[in-house]
């Protein structure tokens, strides 16, 4: 059995055939997100994602006002919950991080996290790193105060490029 062969039956075994279709990248296009499942282990499962990886997975939107932009612009992305379901992620830590190394952890089991989405779109439109993108964990925070805090603000990382998952 080939190394690649063996690597897709090792991931679909142990994640789940929702992580395998998330193995498949296509040669010409950009990974946008890479994810380190036991990422403390001796060996970690690396995904490297890219857009249409994510834009295969449900789509969540919403229309928040932010800190950080004008008006109440509409985000379009995965939610966080959603993507940790199709790892068969459900409990450990999350630390997520940024193209400039900015990092954030998140206890996977986080309540909040019903409320995140890893934005891909903003306005309809591609993000670029000048305007917070390619990913942005954004948070829908006028649906509920509880994400209108400090703690919810500081994990609303852009430029998000990793995940390494802990479990």
């Amino acid at each position: 059995m080939s190394y690649v062969k063996f690597a897709t039956f090792l991931v679909a075994f142990v994640f789940g055939w929702n992580a395998l279709a998330l193995t498949a990248v296509a040669q010409d296009a950009p990974v946008l997100l890479t994810i380190e499942i036991d990422a403390d282990a001796p060996t970690p499962t690396r995904l490297e994602l890219t857009r249409q990886d994510l834009v295969d997975l449900p789509v969540m939107e919403f229309a928040t006002q932010t800190n950080w932009t004008s008006g109440t612009p509409k985000f379009t992305g995965v939610a966080l919950l959603d993507l940790l379901s199709s790892l068969n992620v459900e409990s450990g830590t999350l630390e997520l991080v940024a193209i400039n190394d900015y990092s954030v952890r998140v206890d996977v089991e986080d309540p909040t996290n019903a409320g995140a989405m890893i934005a891909y779109l903003m306005d309809d439109e591609v993000m670029t790193p000048r305007d917070k993108g390619p990913l942005w964990l954004v948070y829908n925070f006028d649906a509920h105060k509880d994400y209108r805090t400090e703690t919810i603000f500081s994990r609303s990382i852009w430029q998000l490029d990793r995940i390494n998952i802990s479990r």
